[in-house]
């Protein structure tokens, strides 16, 4: 069986098994670039287009096995001509030694030597589903682990915290704790206490009802009675004592 060339590329067909019948073409050439590249080093590397997509990096190993030593494989996917995704991919297949490349140039057929492991059809479409659902065994073990810590940082903030309680069963705010609060000294308690209290009577509402209006008025006529009285008696006192100068 003669290869054939198309394009500079050498089409060697490829069998899945060595059993198959049917084959798909593949296009190699020597990979050759004007810049060099320590991935991809001249002499060494095999150029493939055309390739299946269900072959990983493993599966090209095996495939030009025959042909030497593989030391590593690069896969990328190939786009058409108005740059879609298609299925097929480019491979770079990097020999050991140039006389592999050279061999795997004049290979008569390539196949696949283990296929067993490879996902076909239904299979493999069973498998690229389960692949997107989530484990359930995962799950459960990262909200246990999430839980665990949650637990353990709630017990570090009360340790920290170290609330006192009175005999009252009242919560002491004590300075120790992510939020200080005041210490709860005897003047502190009286300077809040005498700040609720002004508060409070800043609070009340005065002169609110109708009897409160006629008390705050008689006591206001009362007042200034007084005050009329007592303004009078100083002044007979100061008569009697002939201080009285009124100008």
């Amino acid at each position: 069986m003669t290869t054939q060339s198309v394009q500079g590329f050498t089409v060697i067909p490829f069998y899945f098994s060595s059993d198959s019948t049917d084959h798909h073409d593949m296009f190699l050439k020597e990979h050759s670039v004007r810049n060099f590249e320590e991935k991809k080093p001249p002499g060494k590397t095999l150029f493939v287009l055309n390739v299946p997509p269900y072959l990983t990096e493993e599966h090209m190993k095996d495939v030009f096995s025959p042909a030497g030593k593989v030391q590593s494989v690069m896969l990328q996917t190939s786009v058409n001509e108005t740059n879609e995704l298609c299925g097929f991919k480019i491979a770079y297949v990097v020999f050991t030694k140039r006389e592999s490349l050279l061999k795997a140039l004049k290979l008569e057929r390539l196949t696949l030597l283990n296929s067993r492991n490879v996902l076909l059809g239904v299979s493999k479409w069973i498998h690229e589903y389960n692949s997107t659902v989530y484990n359930h065994e995962k799950l459960n073990e990262e909200v246990n682990n999430y839980i665990k810590q949650h637990e353990k940082e709630e017990e570090e903030k009360k340790s920290s915290e170290k609330q006192e309680v009175d005999d009252e069963g009242w919560t002491v705010v004590t300075k120790k704790g992510r939020n200080p609060g005041l210490s709860r000294k005897e003047s502190v308690e009286n300077k809040l206490i005498k700040k609720n209290k002004i508060k409070s009577k800043k609070k009340e509402l005065k002169n609110f009802y109708t009897f409160q209006l006629k008390e705050q008025k008689m006591n206001n006529i009362i007042a200034l009675r007084k005050s009329f009285q007592e303004s009078k008696e100083k002044v007979n006192l100061m008569k009697k004592m002939r201080n009285f100068k009124p100008f």
